[in-house]
């Protein structure tokens, strides 16, 4: 039940009900709004079905490849508070495929 409910918060078990799990208080501990856990899924090929990521992410996303750095900088939010998805058309497949 509490794996239920802190995977139904993040909405990585769309395969559980719902109305299965316990909601209280879930808008004090959620997400916010400054994006949907979908559009980041989907950002960085995240699959909750299978509870997979693509191979090559980590080494995206880490400091020595630096490459979602130069992506996304362009698309931080005027208020400093991280990054303005609904700006970004990227989707990460595979950084390296050749790997």
């Amino acid at each position: 039940p509490a794996m239920d409910r802190l995977l139904g918060i993040v909405h990585m078990n769309p395969e559980i009900a719902v109305d299965s799990w316990d909601h209280t208080e879930e808008d004090v501990y959620g997400l916010g709004n400054s994006r949907t856990p979908e559009e980041f899924y989907d950002l960085f090929g995240i699959d909750v079905i299978s509870k997979t990521i693509p191979a090559n992410l980590c080494e995206f996303v880490s400091e020595n490849g630096g490459q979602m750095h130069r992506h996304f900088t362009p698309f931080l939010r005027r208020d400093g508070m991280g990054i303005d998805y609904s700006q970004i058309d990227f989707r990460f497949t595979d950084a390296f495929p050749e790997k």
